[in-house]
């Protein structure tokens, strides 16, 4: 079930963020990812419009939008490929006309993902905080 964020969920959210952005960007140290948590937790989540999804009473997944960008999407390491995340997505398109995102060039397990979903490339840059080439990707 995809249901709106709740405060309660917050928690959860942050550690399905933080397992899943270690195991997903490998060239990117932990350490980077631990000194975001806060961030993360009183500044980024809490400003999104967040949806996440839940099963059997425990969130399995969460997607962020700020406007039309998806700002985060992660799905917890123990659900992945079980279609959390494609529905979180479609949900967002349902919400929405168009999105945007960006996705680490490296990543490129999420960048098939996205692909299969229809996500164009629009563009390169370097984020500023990991040095690591992004891809702008874009659905209309």
């Amino acid at each position: 079930m995809i249901r709106t964020y709740r405060e309660t969920d917050l928690e959860e959210m942050l550690r399905i963020w933080y397992d899943a952005s270690v195991i997903a960007h490998s060239f990117v140290s932990a350490s980077f990812w631990a000194s975001q948590k806060s961030a993360m937790k009183e500044m980024y989540l809490p400003l999104a419009e967040n949806y996440v999804c839940e099963q059997e009473g425990q969130v399995s997944g969460f997607i962020s939008l700020v406007g039309e960008s998806v700002c985060a999407l992660f799905v917890a390491p123990e659900a992945q490929g079980k279609g959390i995340g494609k529905a979180l997505l479609e949900h967002a398109k349902t919400l929405k006309g168009r999105l945007s995102l960006n996705v680490y060039k490296d990543n490129e397990k999420a960048t098939r993902f996205y692909e299969s979903r229809g996500f164009k490339a629009a563009g390169e840059e370097v984020d500023e905080h990991t040095g690591c080439l992004q891809l702008l990707m874009e659905w209309e």
